[in-house]
């Protein structure tokens, strides 16, 4: 790994909706986040050589109205020049856990009884620091034990990895493996704000 901050070289890569989720039970508002600006902020000089969101696409037909905000989302992000990636987002359906019924919505308990799953997007993050050879500094935006192997083999094989952790989400397992954890605040989301 170079020496010097200036010639270290950095990947970001956001798991984008377990990040907004740990921002939300953070009671973190996100504003009109620039992860761009997010990542030029946190990257403290060092060359950055991609930034990246993973998320899956909503339903265009079931869910027309968060499709189209989520298409405006997504055209933001390339604009800044931050590299999308899209994994697929499941329906399934569970059984209630207080009446053990099974329709789309529970008559007794009005529970909801469909759930949206996302697919792929673990592994993408995963594929992206195994097969990458062009950073020395991984910055992850994920919770997600999931890919504590994939942080086990890069710093293996020498590179660092930072976990961005909102303050008070629980990261454990993947906080234990990473060399460091850098806290986001308000103060840090308000610094990277796209206006």
């Amino acid at each position: 790994m170079p020496d010097t901050v200036s010639t270290q070289k950095t990947l970001f890569l956001f798991d984008g909706p377990n990040f907004y989720k740990n921002l939300k039970s953070a009671k973190i508002d996100r504003g009109h986040l620039s992860y761009r600006k997010l990542a030029e902020n946190l990257a403290m000089g060092r060359s950055i050589i991609d930034v990246m969101f993973f998320t899956s696409p909503v339903d265009q037909i079931t869910d027309a109205k968060n499709y189209q905000k989520q298409q405006k989302f997504f055209d933001s992000l390339k604009r800044t020049g931050v590299t999308l990636r899209t994994g697929k987002l499941v329906t399934r359906k569970i059984v209630c856990r207080n009446c053990k019924s099974n329709p789309i919505v529970c008559k007794e308990c009005n529970t909801s009884l469909v759930v949206k799953t996302e697919k792929s997007v673990d592994v993408q993050i995963a594929m992206e620091m195994l097969t990458r050879n062009d950073y020395d500094i991984l910055y992850l935006a994920s919770c997600d034990s999931d890919l504590v192997p994939a942080i086990r083999f890069v710093k293996n094989i020498g590179k660092r990895v930072f976990l961005l952790l909102p303050l008070g989400a629980k990261g454990y397992s993947v906080g234990e493996v990473c060399d460091t954890t850098i806290p986001i605040d308000q103060e840090k989301i308000n610094l990277a704000q796209s206006f």
